[in-house]
C-alpha cells in the first residue's frame, strides 16, 4: 500500500497542490461557493476563470433581481452580474417589475436561462414571443404574476419547450387555446396552476394521464374542474410527493379515500370541504403512506374532529407544519387548547 511521508510534501505548497487537481474537482468544489466568492475565484488565473464559469458550476446559481426598494443594493450586485456573465446565467429570477419594458431589457440579455422565474411582475402580450428565445427551458413560473390587457389570456405554446418540468402559473396563463401542448410534454413533472379557466374535467383527467406515470407535484385550484375520479387518478400516481387543492367543494368521501392510495406522500393541502365524513377522514389520514407526510394544511374542512387530531399528533412522526385553518370543530372549542401539548415540536397553525 502506498503510504504518504511528510517528505512526500517537501517543497510543495499549498497552491501548488491545488493546482494539481483535477478540472472536474475544482469544478465540484466551486458549486458550493457563493456567488461573491466565485467571482473571487475568476481572478486567480485564466484556468480558474473558465471553470468558474462553466455550466455545471452555474447551474446551481439562482440569479434574483427585485426591484423593491429594500433590496436596492442586493439588486444593483445583480445587475453587475447579468452585465458581465450573461453567457453564464441559467436560473433568473424577476421579482415586484411593473413595467414590461424594463423585464425586457433584462430578458434580452441573457440567452441560456434554464430556469425562468416571474414573481409579482407584469407581463404583456410580448411575452409570448419573447419565451421562445429559450428553447431550452426546464423551469418557468409566472405565479402571482398580472397581465396586460387583463382581460386577455398570455396564449404560450408550451410543447415548444421539450424538456420543460416544472410549469407554475398564473390564472391567466391556462386557456382553450394553448391548454392541449401541456399533454405532449414527457418531461412535465412539477405543475402548479392557480386557475384553469374553466377547462374543464375531462381536461383535467387527460392531463393526469398523460403525466401519470411521472408526477411528483400537483397543485390546482379546484372548483368545479376537478372531481372524485381526478383524485382516484392522482392516487395512481407512483411518484406523487405534493398535492394541493385548494377548492374541494363538490369533493366527497370516494375523493378523499382515494388519497389514502398514495405511495410518496410528503406534503398535502385539502381546503373547503363540507363533504367528508369524519369516517373517511379517519380511515385517510390513519393510511400507512399519508403517516410519512412531513407538511399537511386542512383548511376549512368541516369534519377535521379531534379524533382526526388525535390520530395525527400519535403517528405523524415527520411532521414539521400542520395547518388546520378555520376547521369549525377544531377552532374556538376546548380541544384547541390542548393542541399545543400534542404537537410540542412543530408549529401549528390555526388561523
Amino acid at each position: 500500500m502506498f503510504r504518504y511521508s511528510n517528505t512526500d510534501w517537501d517543497g510543495i505548497g499549498e497552491w501548488s497542490f491545488i493546482e494539481m487537481l483535477p478540472d472536474e474537482v475544482l469544478i465540484a468544489i466551486f458549486k458550493y461557493l457563493p456567488l461573491d466568492c466565485l467571482l473571487v475565484c475568476e481572478n486567480v488565473s485564466q484556468r480558474w476563470k473558465r471553470l468558474a464559469r462553466d455550466t455545471a458550476v452555474w447551474r446551481c446559481i439562482y440569479l434574483t433581481y427585485s426591484a423593491k426598494h429594500d433590496k436596492v443594493k442586493e439588486s444593483q450586485k445583480t445587475l453587475q452580474v447579468i452585465g458581465t456573465h450573461s453567457e453564464c446565467i441559467h436560473n433568473l429570477k424577476l421579482q415586484y417589475m411593473h413595467t414590461y419594458s424594463s423585464i425586457r431589457m433584462l430578458l434580452e440579455k441573457c440567452d441560456n436561462i434554464f430556469s425562468l422565474d416571474l414573481c409579482m411582475c407584469r407581463i404583456e402580450k410580448e411575452f409570448e414571443r419573447d419565451v421562445e428565445k429559450w428553447s431550452n427551458l426546464k423551469k418557468l413560473s409566472l405565479k402571482n404574476c398580472v397581465f396586460y390587457p387583463s382581460d386577455g389570456d398570455l396564449i404560450i405554446q408550451y410543447d415548444k419547450f421539450k424538456g420543460l418540468n416544472t410549469l407554475e402559473l398564473p390564472e391567466f396563463g391556462l386557456s382553450r387555446a394553448n391548454c392541449n401542448t401541456l399533454l405532449d410534454l414527457k418531461n412535465l413533472c412539477h405543475i402548479e396552476i392557480e386557475k384553469i379557466n374553466n377547462l374543464g374535467t375531462e381536461y383535467i383527467m387527460q392531463l393526469i394521464l398523460s403525466k401519470q406515470n411521472i408526477l411528483v407535484t400537483f397543485h390546482i385550484y379546484g372548483g368545479d374542474d376537478v372531481n372524485d375520479e381526478c383524485l382516484i387518478l392522482l392516487s395512481k400516481c407512483p411518484l406523487l410527493q405534493g398535492l394541493s387543492i385548494i377548492h374541494c367543494e363538490n369533493l366527497k368521501d370516494e375523493g378523499i379515500l382515494a388519497l389514502g392510495n398514495l405511495k410518496v406522500i410528503e406534503q398535502l393541502q385539502i381546503s373547503n370541504n363540507e363533504r367528508f365524513s369524519e369516517a373517511s377522514l379517519l380511515k385517510t389520514f390513519g393510511s400507512p403512506s399519508m403517516v410519512k407526510l412531513n407538511r399537511l394544511s386542512l383548511a376549512k374542512i368541516k369534519n377535521v374532529t379531534p379524533a382526526v387530531v388525535d390520530c395525527i399528533s400519535e403517528y405523524y412522526k415527520n411532521l414539521k407544519c400542520l395547518a388546520l385553518y378555520q376547521c369549525p370543530r377544531i377552532v374556538n372549542s376546548d380541544y384547541e387548547k390542548q393542541l399545543r401539548a400534542k404537537f410540542r415540536k412543530i408549529g401549528v397553525v390555526l388561523y
